[in-house]
């Protein structure tokens, strides 16, 4: 007695100092202590580890469309089989008490896998059952064509419409509602309410049934149904302002307008000419003169096009720009032909932008260029041409002169 109980005691250490090693740590000799240990350890206190027999000849039943009956072979177990575990396609479907069972709900004319695994007493699971691979009864008859198809309701964006059940041999799936053609959208009920529409036009509708097997009812009777016309205008924007200014943008915000649908975009003028459109309360008008005033109005439509009427105007100035650009740099003469000289220099730089430099000649502006590059004429004769370079921007800003390049002809 002392001897199994100094076993049992060494056993349960083995088993401790094993399991606390690293995973990968346990040498082949080592297992083999550990599963006469557990083996030892399982009878010692009457713990059952044996895993009943996997079922086996599975076999078809009987069919529906819609259910598959199988059977198999009892399996076998050192203490007792309590049940079996049932899978469809890799999935646990049921647990059985016998070795028969019926699986329902499945989709007509579609095959399955099935398996199945046994349960002891214990708790202990067998390995899986070779797979049995069963198709449903196929289904081609269509459900029923709805009837009665109607408009409960209808409001500037949406019609609700309502039909009679349709039925089939099976199961009925649900509906697909077509608008204008296109389908719109399902329902598993007898109703469904089409969103987004325009108002003041008219609509066809038609509906589908469809079943579990994917085959289609014919299409039901066409209905014709328009929304009811929109001819309220959204208020007037309120609280234009502008938000932020530089020398050459102009930020404005306003307040929401409101309407009876929807406000679909805002159009902004600026100085009465519009400028563009935008879906929110907010619009930067750009490409604008420094220290310039600009009238600024604003109205909103939606999605009928109704139009309300201007915003009261705002009057913003762009903010002054007194910064000069940088000098030309590099100018330098690339050619000389007869009168003609070809000029090109390295381009200015703005806080805002260049808009062109000037070119001059013994003190006198002779030419302008919008690029870093010209050919001008120069008085032939005079013994000595000195020539130089000035950028400006879009306020006039003139920068200091280039660096002078003379021409003796």
């Amino acid at each position: 007695m002392r001897r199994g109980f100094m076993r049992s005691c060494i056993v349960f250490i083995v088993l401790l100092s094993m399991l606390a090693q690293p995973c990968g740590a346990v040498t082949v000799s080592q297992r083999e202590t550990l599963a006469e240990a557990g083996s030892y350890y399982a009878a010692a206190t009457g713990a059952d580890a044996e895993k009943p027999s996997a079922p086996t000849a599975l076999t078809v039943v009987a069919r529906t469309h819609t259910s598959v009956s199988i059977s198999w072979t009892k399996s076998r177990d050192n203490k007792e089989v309590k049940g079996y575990e049932v899978y469809t396609d890799g999935k646990k479907a049921a647990s059985a008490a016998k070795t028969d069972y019926t699986i329902r709900g499945l989709v007509p004319g579609k095959e399955y896998a099935f398996t199945v695994k046994a349960c002891d007493t214990s708790g202990n699971l067998s390995d899986s059952s070779a797979a049995l691979w069963a198709e449903t009864l196929k289904d081609s008859q269509k459900p029923t064509t709805p009837d009665g198809l109607s408009a409960v309701s209808s409001t500037y964006t949406s019609i609700s419409l309502k039909w009679n059940p349709s039925s089939d041999n099976i199961r009925l799936k649900g509906y697909e509602i077509y608008c204008d053609g296109e389908k719109k959208g399902s329902a598993t009920i007898e109703y469904y309410e089409c969103k987004g529409l325009e108002p003041g036009r008219e609509y066809t509708f038609f509906v589908k049934a469809c079943d579990i097997a994917g085959n289609y009812s014919y299409q039901s009777s066409r209905i014709y149904i328009a929304t009811p016309p929109d001819n309220s205008a959204p208020s007037v924007p309120e609280g234009l302002k502008a938000a932020e200014r530089t020398e050459t943008d102009i930020k404005l915000e306003w307040s929401a307008s409101s309407d009876n649908v929807k406000v679909k975009q805002y159009e902004i003028y600026c100085d009465g000419t519009r400028k563009g459109k935008i879906s929110k309360p907010a619009y930067t008008c750009k490409g604008l003169i420094p220290g310039k005033s600009y009238v600024f109005t604003i109205k909103a439509l939606d999605s009928t096009g109704n139009s309300s009427a201007l915003s009261k105007a705002l009057k913003v100035t762009t903010v002054s720009d007194a910064k000069a650009p940088t000098a030309p740099a590099d100018l330098t003469v690339k050619s000389v032909k007869e009168s003609t000289v070809a000029l090109e220099w390295t381009a200015s730089t703005d806080n805002v932008k260049v808009k062109g430099y000037k070119i001059y000649c013994n003190g006198t502006e002779i030419e302008t260029s919008s690029r870093p590059k010209r050919s001008v004429r120069v008085a032939k004769g005079i013994g000595i041409n000195i020539i130089w370079i000035r950028a400006y921007d879009v306020s006039g800003n003139l920068s200091p002169a280039s660096k002078s390049v003379t021409i003796i002809g």
